[in-house]
């Protein structure tokens, strides 16, 4: 509990801090409250919290807020230079934070209804964020597409959620888990629906084939700073509400997992052959994105007593990895207002610092040893395997490797070209630190991932 009071008093402090004369302050407190919040998290675990029936704070929940929390640090400190350009900082901090509080909710929730109020709270402040470039027309179309689509979702969630109540007459997770031992008082075809309604509307929010249409043009045209919290902290928090409620949902109702199985392939698939056909960085990283919520949801289908810490796991490679490149990405196209392959060219020359911690980035989603992504897509498909999916884990496996054939298009650019077609890029020397940081943690993650996983799931 009191993690949510944290974040959401920090949303609240964000929102009034132009009346109280503190803006300066906003930003340290901020970072202050998100390693508290990892300290409370820490402190709490062990201590299985109930609030009130409608979320619980075991270990699960508690490992995903330290990540996120961890994230979002990484992340704030990336958008420093974003914020203070702006007029507006308090609003933009609080549409962040009140943001942070919709992924607690989906990372601990027990109830439906706390259900939709987490996608709510997390998904309203961040069609906002993707429109924050006013004067941009690309940006205008990302919000303005991301909250069209995203009502449609919203209202598949809801109707689903209610078609569930109608056919189990409860909205607790648990409570449905047990009514389904029983087949007494259950409308089956109620169930299916209303389950597919949900799943729906969570791919919509994880970005899977087929309701991943709005993640190229979102990712694109959202700033930079925003693609990168949606492409992290935003898909934490989708993905850890998915995971909450169809793993109680697939260990009853196990004629979902064909449906699961089929998004996750074509997911994979699809996110991996597009992206090799982009010149545009974000672009490709957007269809990169949707490549691997494909492998998280494998993860998810063949559930297991490690699938949790497979998909933490998964989800930590994956958001540093991504979080870099974005950096990178952010800190490149501002020199010439490019986004392109081609801006990318001769960077090992122009910045050294910014090239190798793009590499690492990028062979890190492209799964090389020993780096973090690699083990976090051995865990999965060794889970498919163990399942006798031989198929689709050769499947994932050949579109792993379209996935390093773009990868490396864009490590091929970096040593391309002379240092003279661009001047060489400034970068202040906390940020050269900070990157430095998050390419070491890939790499001890990858090196010693029995440690971390021990770590925090002590």
């Amino acid at each position: 509990m009191k993690e949510l009071l944290l974040l959401s008093g920090l949303g609240i402090l964000s929102l009034i801090a132009e009346i109280l004369n503190v803006r300066k302050l906003i930003y340290p407190l901020v970072i202050i409250g998100l390693f508290l919040n990892i300290g409370f998290c820490v402190s709490d675990f062990g201590h299985n919290e109930a609030i009130y029936g409608m979320m619980v704070l075991d270990k699960i929940p508690l490992a995903f807020t330290i990540l996120f929390s961890f994230i979002a640090i990484l992340w704030f400190t990336m958008a420093k230079n974003y914020f203070k350009d702006e007029t507006n900082l308090s609003d933009h901090f609080s549409l962040v934070l009140f943001s942070l509080v919709g992924v607690f909710i989906l990372t601990s929730y027990t109830h439906l209804v706390m259900l939709f109020l987490g996608v709510e709270i997390l998904s309203i402040p961040v069609y906002v964020l993707a429109g924050s470039d006013k004067r941009n027309l690309y940006s205008n179309e990302a919000a303005f597409k991301y909250f069209l689509l995203g009502a449609f979702a919203s209202g598949f969630l809801l109707l689903g959620i209610t078609f569930v109540y109608g056919a189990l007459g409860s909205f607790n997770v648990v409570q449905i888990a047990s009514s389904a031992m029983s087949p007494y008082g259950i409308s089956q075809q109620l169930l299916i629906v209303g389950f597919l309604l949900i799943l729906f509307a969570m791919a919509f929010k994880m970005s899977a084939v087929p309701f991943h249409f709005w993640a190229p043009d979102v990712y694109t045209g959202a700033p930079t700073v925003i693609t990168a919290y949606m492409s992290t902290i935003v898909k934490i928090g989708a993905i850890a509400g998915f995971y909450r409620l169809f793993s109680v949902v697939l260990s009853f109702y196990t004629h979902y997992n064909f449906v699961l199985l089929l998004m996750a392939v074509l997911t994979i698939a699809v996110g991996n052959i597009i992206a090799a056909s982009q010149s545009n960085v974000k672009r490709l990283l957007a269809y990169s994105s949707i490549g691997h919520a494909g492998f998280i949801i494998l993860g998810i289908c063949v559930l297991s007593a490690s699938t949790p810490y497979v998909i933490w796991y998964y989800l930590l490679a994956y958001s540093l990895a991504s979080i870099a490149s974005f950096w990178v990405l952010m800190l490149v196209s501002k020199q010439k207002d490019d986004e392109d392959i081609s801006a990318f060219n001769g960077l090992v020359k122009r910045s050294p610092v910014l090239a190798g911690t793009m590499i690492i980035a990028l062979l890190s989603m492209a799964g090389i040893p020993p780096l973090a992504g690699f083990f976090a897509k051995y865990f999965i498909l060794l889970n498919v395997i163990e399942k006798g999916y031989i198929l689709i884990a050769i499947i994932a496996i050949l579109a792993s490797l379209i996935g390093v054939y773009y990868y490396f298009k864009l490590i091929i650019a970096m040593f391309s070209g002379t240092s003279e077609e661009s001047a060489a890029i400034e970068v202040p020397l906390f940020t050269k630190l900070v990157l430095i940081l998050i390419s070491v943690i890939l790499i001890v993650v990858g090196v010693l991932p029995d440690f971390i996983l021990g770590l925090i799931f002590r």
